[in-house]
């Protein structure tokens, strides 16, 4: 999976997971601040880019990751773990 198709990926589960349009959530939006994702949220989105894409992402990896286009970047340049 290339930066650009992890990046579609990461926005359109936030987007649904949030509620909000995709097309209004940027690479650079902040996953706490922006969105007010908890720990709970967090692990959701890392539950379901692992059932997207058979990668894991330890939860201890968002401290580092703190928007979408981290989180993104860090889904591209990942194995896949199944």
């Amino acid at each position: 999976m290339d930066e650009q198709q992890a990046m579609e990926l990461v926005t359109r589960l936030v987007a649904r997971g949030r509620g909000v349009d995709p097309r209004a959530l940027e690479p650079d939006t902040d996953l706490v601040d922006d969105l007010g994702f908890d720990s709970l949220d967090a692990s959701e989105l890392l539950a379901a880019l692992h059932s997207e894409t058979g990668t894991q992402l330890p939860l201890s990896d968002l401290s580092d990751l703190r928007t979408i286009g981290d989180v993104g970047r860090a889904l591209s340049t990942r194995q896949v773990v199944r």
